[in-house]
């Protein structure tokens, strides 16, 4: 059952209209109480001479790490704009969770036992207080185009919403909205998606990595040029190491903590399949970023036929065909929900079928997963053996249509 709060988020969907917006804007969420992520951030804003009244978050400023009340009041003393979070508007009703929606029992439900009553008792009055000011919603004017920031969409704060899924809920935000540009966050990876000429932007967070391997986190900054808006993402790293130990420190979940530095996340619980696949895979979205992470990572690969980092461009087949590449991924998401099997066994027929097929990046993907699933490495093997049963069956049986050919041409 959802606290309170959240129910009215359904009823009560007012958007707050701050006007028109003019000049270089740069957008960022989750900060997640991440005190040493949010003074880097700062210090870049600065840099590319970002007045704080162009910073938006699309929320969360507390949450998992370690300075809930020092990033705070960072943040009121910036003057950044932002809304508010499923965190902060549970915080500002007084709730006893998180409401990030997260599935009873899983380990980030039982995380968030750990970090929300955290957060909680080490906020100020005056900083628990300030939360019940935020706006849900805010929206303005952009060149020509009408933008509307939201945390997970527009009518449910904590939806969780990816590239590759909730496209009938994307475009009713749109159309509810009646915007040409919707800003999203709480999902934790960044991505851009163009949707019947409207265009969904997730900057991505500042507190915690993309599950890409790598410590980087993310924004985006959108400009003006030539009257048209132009976006574009960014990465930059900070001092992850203090932000961990403090962590560690206060008894915070560890898991979070190692992700930290290793940019990979304890689970993967809330992904669809799609970005399922690209754990571990750093994210680029030009050349030059992919250069950059190659040589801050010294992971430089050799010119090879079949690249890793492609795995990532997946859902990019949608962009030659939108309505075919859609219906795939519908169809591909809901073939691994629960049914009459299990997601594990579902993995496991994966992962063969991925052998017989001869697909690296699948190979890739659904080891990943059975890892996740808690599949060894014997039950890998054994699944990979049964799919080359199959195969070399399949090759042989063949050979009967060659005998009886054989024997009908040589009468």
């Amino acid at each position: 059952m959802l606290p309170i709060r959240l129910y009215n988020t359904y009823m009560d969907k007012e958007i707050k209209h701050i006007g028109t917006k003019c000049g270089k804007l740069l957008l960022f969420g989750g900060v997640y109480s991440n005190l040493q992520a949010l003074e880097k951030l700062i210090s870049i804003a600065e840099e590319e001479g970002i007045k704080p009244e162009n910073c938006i978050s699309t929320g969360d400023i507390t949450g998992y790490c370690a300075q809930p009340e020092e990033t705070v009041q960072l943040f009121q003393k910036w003057g950044a704009l932002g809304i508010a979070g499923n965190v902060e508007l549970q915080l500002a009703s007084d709730s006893e969770d998180c409401g990030c929606d997260f599935k009873s029992g899983s380990r980030c439900d039982d995380f968030s036992k750990m970090w929300f009553p955290y957060t909680k008792g080490r906020l100020s009055k005056e900083s628990l207080d300030s939360m019940k000011n935020i706006p849900e919603y805010i929206s303005f004017d952009y060149g020509n185009k009408k933008v509307t920031v939201v945390h997970g969409n527009y009518g449910n704060t904590s939806e969780f919403i990816f590239k590759s899924n909730a496209t009938e809920s994307k475009e009713r935000c749109f159309q509810e909205t009646k915007s040409d540009i919707i800003i999203a966050g709480h999902c934790g990876l960044p991505f851009h998606q163009t949707i019947k000429e409207k265009v969904w932007l997730n900057p991505g967070v500042i507190g915690m990595p993309a599950n890409d391997g790598t410590p980087r986190v993310w924004y985006m900054m959108l400009d003006i040029i030539n009257g048209e808006v132009i976006y574009t993402h960014h990465s930059f790293e900070y001092d992850a190491e203090t932000a961990q130990k403090l962590m560690y420190k206060n008894h915070l979940p560890e898991a979070y903590g190692d992700t930290l530095t290793s940019g990979i996340w304890d689970n993967m619980e809330i992904l669809p399949e799609l970005e399922k696949m690209g754990q571990g895979i750093p994210i680029y979205f030009n050349q030059e970023q992919k250069n950059t992470i190659q040589t801050k990572t010294q992971k430089k690969m050799a010119n090879t036929y079949y690249d890793p980092a492609d795995l990532r461009k997946f859902g990019k087949i949608t962009e030659w065909s939108e309505e075919l590449g859609t219906k795939f991924f519908d169809y591909y998401g809901k073939v691994f929900e629960e049914g009459a099997l299990s997601a594990r066994e579902k993995s496991l027929i994966a992962l063969a079928v991925s052998h017989v097929v001869k697909c690296p990046y699948c190979i890739d993907a659904y080891t990943k997963d059975g890892l996740q699933k808690g599949i060894t490495k014997e039950e890998m093997m054994e699944a990979v053996h049964v799919g080359a049963a199959i195969e070399s069956g399949a090759t042989l049986v063949h050979g009967v249509q060659m005998m009886n050919k054989y024997n009908k041409l040589s009468m």
